[in-house]
């Protein structure tokens, strides 16, 4: 689903799944594993999805480019349902740089016990991705909980 000229959202929607983060959260109508990808001078995935939707979540994303066209996977946090489908996404394109803060780094080797690719990132830094764009990267640590959700 295009989101504008760069930006794609390129995640899953899943209507069976009945909890979220156990019985925390109820969801009756299903949820949505979110992911994007930005396609500029360079090629950004963020994020990828729950992990038993690794393997549509891949062919989805073959059908729109070449794995091996992806220049970075930004992840935003560790937790599975948003980094879930990373090990067999690495499986296709294994030295594809990841970028994330260390915290996240941490949470990514305590789940999946591999070293990828690293590129920490902290509150201040960008990543030029080419045509005059940038990612640029804040630290907000617990913000996934701090609202309330």
């Amino acid at each position: 689903m295009k989101i504008n000229p760069y930006v794609s959202w390129v995640g899953i929607q899943d209507p069976e799944i009945q909890h979220i983060h156990g019985d925390t959260f109820d969801t009756k109508e299903g949820t949505s594993y979110n992911a994007y990808l930005i396609q500029s001078e360079k090629t950004v995935l963020i994020d990828t999805v729950f992990i038993g939707k690794s393997e549509e979540f891949i062919q989805n994303l073959e059908q729109i480019i070449d794995l091996g066209s992806i220049d970075y996977i930004v992840m935003q946090h560790g937790e599975i349902d948003h980094s879930g489908a990373l090990p067999a996404l690495m499986e296709r394109i294994p030295n594809t740089p990841i970028v994330c803060t260390e915290e996240c780094m941490h949470t990514l080797k305590g789940h999946y016990h591999e070293t990828y690719n690293y590129h920490l990132v902290r509150t201040g830094n960008h990543l030029d991705i080419g045509n005059g764009q940038a990612l640029f990267f804040i630290e907000m640590k617990m913000l996934h909980w701090s609202a309330g959700c």
